[in-house]
């Protein structure tokens, strides 16, 4: 008789992506680019014509330099930021302009660089918040997957939505406390709290994150200026939470036994390089990755390349299935603890 496979507390840690609200009806990137494209010629025509050269822009270098990396809300942002502010950098001395095409569509002083970022920081949380979070209840199964494990679980999400907060019926520690400012001390304090069932890390902000006079709090308003970054290394800003963070994805990548990604696309370039360095680290850590494919084989090519992970067959595993029917039909103690890597007999 087979003996039940056990799941330690820092066992396994989530990794949540845009794909993972998908069927709650929050939009993916090409959704909010789609989005974005029809507000801009209907209402922007001068700001259009420069979103499309840098679009364009942008695809051309990727396709001549093979990035594998896809034109999105955030890598447009970055872009956009980076041009606004190439002045400020050290490389300036170095760089005689910007392209004729460029300085023709931005507007003076950079004026239309400015307004499309302002109209996209204004439409994101309209993009994401959604009027009931009904459509989401499948998240409440990371609560039951908790209930199962009997410890707190660890998960660490890439997304701005409000998807899990509104339909886990569990305690989850985000680092806030009613009207109080973030304070990462509490994730440490709540390890000695057995109602804590979640760590929730919000690794590029979220909707109801306002930051005033230097303090970082929750809002119940709307329309308020969320803190959110945008998601490379680029962007990645030198302030909590968010290096708080970075580093408590590093420390639990690095002990779990697996990582579960869920509707993740691996364009983040820092968070890749925290799971580069987990999964090279330990030769038996597996990586589960949930997500709708037509292409098994060719996935798993892909991510090995990306890792350069050695045994991949044993390592990569594909779930090849959505976030809702993931967590309402797999998401399981046993599930989990079948995909862990086992131990080598003594004999």
């Amino acid at each position: 008789m087979n003996e039940k496979i056990s799941v330690g507390d820092k066992d396994v840690i989530f990794l949540l992506g845009a794909g993972c609200s998908y069927d709650a009806t929050v939009p993916i990137s090409k959704d909010m680019i789609a989005k974005l494209e029809e507000l801009l010629k209907t209402k922007h025509e001068d700001i259009y014509t420069l979103y499309r050269y840098v679009k364009y822009t942008m695809e051309y270098g990727n396709k001549m330099f093979e990035r594998d990396q896809d034109f999105n809300i955030e890598s447009l942002m970055v872009t956009l930021h980076t041009i606004a502010s190439y002045k400020k950098t050290i490389y300036y001395p170095f760089i005689s302009g910007y392209t004729n095409e460029l300085y023709e569509y931005a507007g003076d002083n950079f004026s239309n660089i400015d307004g499309l970022i302002h109209i996209i920081e204004e439409e994101l949380p309209n993009w994401v918040t959604l009027d009931s979070y009904s459509s989401a209840t499948y998240y409440k199964n990371f609560g039951k997957f908790q209930k199962e494990l009997t410890y707190g679980i660890r998960i660490f999400s890439l997304n701005y939505d409000l998807c899990l907060e509104e339909n886990v019926d569990c305690k989850v520690e985000t680092g806030f406390c009613d009207d109080k400012a973030w304070d990462g001390n509490r994730f440490n304090q709540s390890e000695n709290d057995e109602e804590t069932a979640i760590y929730l890390y919000k690794l590029h902000g979220s909707i109801n994150w306002q930051r005033k006079d230097g303090q970082l709090k929750t809002s119940s308003k709307q329309k308020i200026k969320p803190d959110i970054i945008f998601g490379t290394d680029v962007k990645l800003q030198a302030i909590d939470p968010y290096l708080f963070y970075l580093y408590e994805f590093r420390k639990y990548a690095l002990l779990s036994k697996i990582i579960i990604t869920i509707g993740y696309s691996f364009n983040d370039n820092h968070i890749n390089d925290l799971v580069r360095q987990a999964i090279v680290s330990d030769e038996t850590k597996k990586l589960l990755i949930v997500e709708p494919t037509t292409d098994e084989e060719n996935e798993i090519k892909r991510i090995r390349d990306k890792f350069s992970i050695n045994n991949a067959d044993s390592r990569i595993i594909i779930e090849n299935i959505g976030a809702k029917d993931f967590l309402n039909e797999k998401l399981t103690l046993d599930y989990v603890g079948s995909k862990l890597p086992q131990d080598e007999l003594p004999f």
